[in-house]
């Protein structure tokens, strides 16, 4: 099986620190950019944290069709033609793709079974009833992951035309232009199950049309400007899994942070954050924090709430930053505080 482990969930990025150019407090202060996690409006529970995804959309009607002979069909259809296209590379991209985006966002473990995909004997257009509870579980314990997220319908209609217009061309005589397009019309239902009482945790259907079109003086440069149908069915899973990823993972902004030095020349906490050892830059810091001096106990306990933040631990931090607010008032501190503060109320009220 494929087995995606989270990154950690607060992700950082150090792009560059300012430059120290004035001999006063201010000095002591430098900055750094971190990217902060903003949830996502159909975010799932907080126990959920692992999924399972597997595949129910498929029956026997699905087939891994050729990527030439599918063409060649169309085709020999005059490339005018609206037809449904049940295509097992496309469905099995869709659980793929969206392993990746949902692993990428840092939100996820995500576990892809080799055999994923589950017994159907309905016709691909009818919705199954919900799994049971016990089935449920019984995939959640193999996989040891909180929940099951299933692509229990999949379709795509293809449509596509195609027409030529004579035109007199003075120099050659009469000729033509060519005109072809084709839209891919994708319908998947998703649910979302956890073992418990109540299994059903969440499901949604997309429904949206993707299209392409081309225009060209000879037929063989119009349909090089196009994608193969195949390549648009599979163009269309990998869609799908994006709309899916937009839902349930959150989104990431870059905010600026600051931190204080103790050495202007040479600091040892400026050194290991340059080289991202935040652990070793805390340990540091938290020595520091030990000292009598208010001021410089002050702003060690400011960087370690900053350290705090840097874990994902916002209650930590509050308290850190209030312990550097009482041991010495600095402007920094209590904007910090606020901002802090207001991260935690956007964590509670998702």
């Amino acid at each position: 099986m494929l087995f995606i482990r989270k990154y950690q969930s607060h992700k950082i990025v150090f792009f560059f620190l300012l430059g120290l150019a004035f001999v006063s407090c201010k000095s002591y202060y430098t900055t750094l950019t971190i990217e902060n996690a903003r949830p996502a409006k159909d975010d799932l529970p907080s126990d959920i944290q692992s999924l399972t995804l597997m595949n129910r959309a498929m029956n026997n009607q699905f087939e891994n069709y050729q990527e030439d002979s599918l063409q060649l069909y169309f085709y020999r259809q005059g490339f005018q033609l609206s037809k449904i296209v049940l295509d097992s590379t496309a469905a099995d991209t869709t659980i793929r793709a969206l392993a990746e985006l949902l692993f990428e966002s840092g939100r996820y473990d995500v576990v892809v079974p080799v055999e994923r995909n589950i017994k159907r004997d309905l016709p691909y257009e009818i919705l199954p009833d919900t799994l049971s509870n016990l089935q449920v579980s019984q995939i959640c314990n193999q996989y040891n992951t909180d929940a099951l997220m299933v692509l229990e319908r999949f379709s795509a209609k293809v449509m596509t035309d195609f027409s030529a217009e004579k035109y007199s061309d003075p120099t050659t005589g009469s000729s033509y232009s060519y005109y072809a397009s084709q839209d891919l019309k994708y319908n998947a239902f998703f649910r979302i199950y956890k073992p418990g009482s109540k299994t059903l945790v969440k499901e949604f259907e997309l429904i949206d049309t993707i299209y392409w079109e081309s225009a060209d003086y000879t037929q063989l440069r119009l349909f090089g400007k196009l994608p193969s149908i195949k390549q648009a069915l599979t163009n269309a899973g990998i869609k799908i899994a994006l709309d899916v990823d937009s839902k349930l993972s959150p989104t990431w902004f870059a905010e600026k942070r600051g931190y204080f030095l103790f050495d202007l020349k040479n600091d040892k906490g400026q050194q290991l954050m340059n080289e991202n050892r935040v652990a070793e830059a805390k340990a540091f810091w938290l020595e520091k924090a030990q000292s009598t001096n208010k001021k410089i106990r002050s702003r060690a306990e400011y960087n370690l709430a900053l350290a705090s933040e840097l874990d994902g631990n916002i209650d930590q931090a509050i308290e850190w930053g209030l312990k550097s607010f009482y041991s010495n008032y600095q402007y920094q501190t209590e904007l910090y505080l606020k901002k802090l503060n207001t991260l935690k109320e956007s964590k509670l009220t998702k």
